[in-house]
């Protein structure tokens, strides 16, 4: 090895050296104990509660016995001797004193089992801007921007074909796609299943590789946009005054619900994108009329809005859309702005970052995998979290 070289090797090995040093564990090891010793705070103060609350029901059942009892005694003291009445009472008072002179109380103890993932440790996705280094995949001319992901593989539309890609990135694969134009696609794991959806058809593609069309629904609608939770599937509906239709996840889809405007949006607004996390739906809206859009996040057990963020001004009508991430957080899709913005859970603004292309949309896949579709590409970023 030359001087030039040895010494290369040992520049590296002492920035390295230095930058461990400079990470401050015991900042980390601080955080992450408050949190914890809230939690053990908040988990004494239940258990203190319920502990109190079957204290206070046993002694109400004790005092109403003793006060029902004492009150038949002070009555006997009014009551006429020699009667029926008074020997009923006599009667009746030495059979409820026998019994609660007799009675013994067992109490069942279930043991207090906490769950392991109770507490589960996560580490924050933190994005400051798209990283330089990247590997692309070209689509073709007709391709859609659709994306979708589980913890194994990535799915993507290269026309006239459909690819699996890996964590290596690498095409493992191909799939023959002889329908129509693909609208949205995304992973159910209940079905263990990826969906798909054309304008007025839904696809499965299962873990043999196969596609699938699901049963015809008596549905004339025009789909736009797609998303699952553990029980449900979610379409949007092309159109000002977007719909959405619940479905329940089983191997023939049964539609539960329909959710309208104003629930939805209003008449005149149009939902470019749905995405579910848990129980709760992110709606990506467009207002045409004040060149607004915004991202509402709802129970889609009720549908009401749980908070709403305004997001950029435009007239361009490019494609709008989110995507979940770890900690309930949400990463949105502006193609009008050339922007990608991390959303906290309780709706705020948390991170603005540039994109060096116009995005359309953006999959976290494996948890340290940025997918984002661009115009001609789909890159793929290997990110630190």
């Amino acid at each position: 090895m030359s001087d030039s070289s040895s010494n290369s090797a040992t520049n590296m090995v002492n920035l390295y050296s230095k930058r461990l040093k400079e990470v401050n564990f015991n900042e980390k090891l601080t955080n992450f104990r408050a949190k914890l010793d809230q939690w053990q705070k908040e988990s004494h103060r239940l258990i203190d509660e319920y502990y109190q609350r079957k204290l206070n029901e046993f002694q109400t059942n004790c005092n109403e016995q003793y006060s029902k009892i004492q009150t038949e005694i002070l009555q006997l003291q009014d009551e006429p001797e020699n009667t029926d009445q008074r020997t009923a009472r006599i009667t009746s008072l030495d059979n409820q004193l026998n019994d609660l002179e007799q009675t013994s109380f067992e109490v069942h103890l279930r043991s207090l089992i906490i769950p392991e993932n109770s507490i589960t440790i996560q580490k924050e996705f933190h994005l400051p801007q798209i990283p330089n280094n990247y590997s692309k995949i070209p689509y073709t001319a007709t391709s859609s921007s659709a994306i979708a992901s589980n913890r194994e593989y990535l799915l993507m539309h290269q026309d006239p074909y459909v690819l699996y890609l890996d964590q290596d990135f690498k095409i493992v694969k191909q799939l023959f796609w002889p329908y129509d134009w693909i609208r949205d696609m995304c992973w159910s794991t209940t079905l263990n299943s990826f969906i798909l959806i054309t304008d007025n058809q839904i696809y499965f593609i299962n873990n043999q590789f196969e596609i699938n069309p699901a049963s015809k629904q008596d549905i004339q609608q025009i789909w736009f946009s797609c998303t699952c939770s553990n029980e449900f599937l979610f379409l949007s509906t092309c159109q000002w005054g977007s719909l959405i239709y619940q479905f329940k996840l089983e191997s023939s889809l049964n539609l539960i619900q329909q959710w309208k405007p104003p629930l939805t949006c209003q008449d005149y607004e149009g939902i470019n994108d749905i995405q579910c996390n848990q129980e709760n739906l992110a709606l990506m809206i467009k207002n045409p009329r004040e060149h607004t859009k915004r991202i509402e996040l709802k129970s889609f057990k009720t549908f009401s809005t749980l908070w709403s963020l305004q997001l950029s001004i435009g007239p361009n009508i490019r494609l709008f859309t989110c995507c979940s991430i770890n900690t309930n957080e949400w990463l949105v899709v502006d193609g009008t702005n050339c922007r990608i913005y991390q959303i906290s859970k309780d709706g705020q603004f948390k991170n603005n970052i540039a994109c060096p292309a116009v995005p359309y949309r953006a999959n976290l896949f494996a948890s340290n995998i940025l997918a984002i579709s661009v115009e001609n590409d789909l890159n793929l970023y290997r990110i630190a979290v």
